[in-house]
């Protein structure tokens, strides 16, 4: 007499595990957004951001707030988006206090010193600037101004600012003397 199959405990758990958990969320997760889901979630995110400009409160108020997905996406999922809504100031001198105070910008020169090094025409080094950025260099000793583009990092001596190339020392300054005093913008 033939013993009959017995399904191995491994396949068996899988079916369980198949069945029980991942399909209800792979179904659940495909279920499309509708456009009644969607608006809900929109008048949800227009009440949280109402109270948080409401609340008068000094500090800045960092509010989490979903994003609704398009109908045709159906694979995508729900995304949050951090927003950051400051409250509303009671008094027009207080206004342009904070309007003041929460813009700061970089600044876009410094003064230092310039050295040359044998390098491609045209490029320097600065430390920090993004490679890529156009600096505008000004010599501070006679008004001589040319350009460059930052493509290196240096220089790493004190009191120097920008590593130019000979032919872009040279329109400053004699690259004999070495170092000039500049102020570069970009």
């Amino acid at each position: 007499m033939r013993q009959p199959y017995v399904v191995p405990r491994h396949r068996l758990v899988f079916a369980v595990w198949l069945t029980v958990l991942a399909l209800p969320i792979l179904v659940i997760d495909n279920i499309p957004r509708t456009e009644a889901r969607a608006a809900s979630v929109r008048v949800d995110a227009t009440r949280v951001v109402e109270t948080a400009t409401t609340a008068s409160t000094s500090t800045t108020t960092t509010i989490v707030e979903p994003t609704t997905v398009a109908v045709d996406d159906v694979t995508a999922s729900p995304q949050t988006t951090r927003v950051t809504v400051a409250p509303k100031p009671k008094s027009a001198a207080v206004r342009a206090v904070a309007s003041t105070t929460t813009t700061t910008t970089p600044p876009t020169t410094q003064q230092g010193g310039a050295s040359w090094y044998d390098y491609r025409p045209g490029e320097c080094a600065h430390r920090t600037l993004p490679k890529g950025t156009v600096v505008t260099i000004t010599s501070l000793e006679n008004g001589a101004s040319t350009t460059c583009v930052v493509t290196d990092r240096g220089p790493y001596e004190a009191g120097r600012i920008i590593d130019l190339d000979q032919a872009t020392f040279a329109q400053l300054k004699d690259p004999a003397l070495g170092v000039v005093q500049v102020e570069i913008s970009w």
